[in-house]
């Protein structure tokens, strides 16, 4: 992947993410499944928050076979800014959607008959499909039950050509190998018994990170990694290659300071106490870009820590600085990461506010820059086309 470097974002708010990092994780899948599995790498959600292109062509770049979304919408923005890596999109779409997805060249999931249908009317030429059997998350896909004979009626329409079957196990907490290997029994019964029919399944997709991460039986002949992608593991979990965080830091700057007095009128009115002299400082991020799920109760300024004053308002957030009075305008404000020293970690974010470890870069608003680290310096990643 070539790079350019990048430009100052015009408002001082980032989120710093390592592509080196996601580089790293993704060759280290590859080494753990072997180079004869298809590796779809998952950039749902925005590639967990992180930018789904920018995240998606390195992942390509460096041993992903294909990427999977979970929105329609996102496959079409990859399309859009010039990745050609085969799409496959989980299901999300109303059939409705069949003209586009096949427009742009996106390998859709089904999930039922009316979707089929739709699929089948949409193409003019031979049409890959997955289809997702649900083999005990029970949310979306064809019951285990019924993916045989859903699946046969789905092939007796025209132009629709079987590309693989996939499936979202359920990984619970304390859930160990005989649960795994039940739910890997459901899928490989319907495949061992289309194939006994003479029906082809050229894609078997099953092992998502925590199967990827805990039972190596379950790789088949494709896996789609998602979070552990971006070097997101839990506590306990075990992890057989080593694994770097791509989330470096999401940082502010103070845009302005003040000097505050305790207040002898109106105190009881006032947004919050000041009952000594209060040095106060302003970031430029607030509600409306997800600091209210985003922060430890203090940022680091200069290496040390300062608490955040009351709640986040929509646009800006207020910091007691009484305790850094070298701090300046213009200081860079870590909200969640390392600077000297110090550190915030996503894991104590995470905590505070009941979040997984995998949603706290979703929480990160679209407004927030992203700015991509290679080589040690930011870079703009390609491909970078716009709609």
């Amino acid at each position: 992947m070539t790079a350019t470097p990048a430009s100052r974002p015009p408002r001082p708010t980032t989120l710093e993410i390592d592509l080196d990092a996601a580089a790293a994780n993704v060759q280290a899948v590859r080494r753990l499944v072997g180079p004869a599995r298809r590796l779809f790498a998952v950039v749902k959600a925005d590639g967990y928050g992180h930018g789904a292109a920018e995240m998606g062509a390195v992942f390509v770049a460096h041993g992903a076979d294909a990427l999977a979304v979970a929105d329609l919408a996102e496959g079409i923005r990859l399309r859009r800014h010039g990745i050609v890596a085969p799409v496959l999109v989980y299901p999300n779409s109303l059939p409705e959607a069949a003209p586009e997805t096949i427009a742009h060249g996106l390998i859709p999931t089904l999930v039922d008959l009316d979707s089929a249908r739709a699929y089948a009317e949409a193409a003019t030429e031979p049409c890959d499909v997955f289809v997702k059997i649900d083999v005990g998350l029970e949310r979306l896909g064809v019951p285990a039950e019924l993916a045989v004979k859903t699946i046969t009626a789905m092939l007796e329409l025209p132009r629709l050509r079987l590309a693989g079957l996939c499936a979202h196990p359920h990984a619970p907490d304390g859930g160990g190998a005989a649960y795994a290997e039940w739910q890997l029994g459901r899928f490989t019964a319907a495949v061992d018994e289309l194939e006994a029919r003479g029906v082809r399944v050229p894609i078997r997709l099953f092992a998502a990170s925590p199967f990827v991460l805990r039972f190596p039986q379950t790789y088949l002949n494709a896996v789609d990694p998602g979070r552990m992608l971006y070097g997101i593991t839990f506590p306990g979990e075990p992890t057989p290659v080593e694994l770097r965080p791509t989330f470096r830091r999401l940082a502010s700057r103070i845009i302005a300071l003040k000097e505050l007095a305790p207040r002898e009128r109106f105190a009881e009115l006032a947004p919050f106490p000041v009952t000594a002299p209060l040095r106060l400082g302003v970031i430029p991020m607030g509600s409306a870009d997800g600091l209210l799920w985003l922060h430890a109760g203090r940022v680091l300024v200069r290496g040390r820590a300062a608490p955040i004053v009351d709640a986040p308002s929509l646009e800006h957030t207020r910091i007691d600085l009484t305790g850094v009075p070298d701090a300046r305008v213009g200081d860079e404000v870590v909200i969640i990461g390392r600077q000297g020293d110090a550190e915030i970690t996503v894991a104590e974010v995470a905590a505070r506010h009941g979040l997984g470890l995998h949603h706290v870069a979703t929480a990160v608003g679209p407004r927030v820059a992203r700015v991509y680290l290679s080589g040690g310096g930011p870079v703009i990643p390609e491909p970078r086309r716009t709609p």
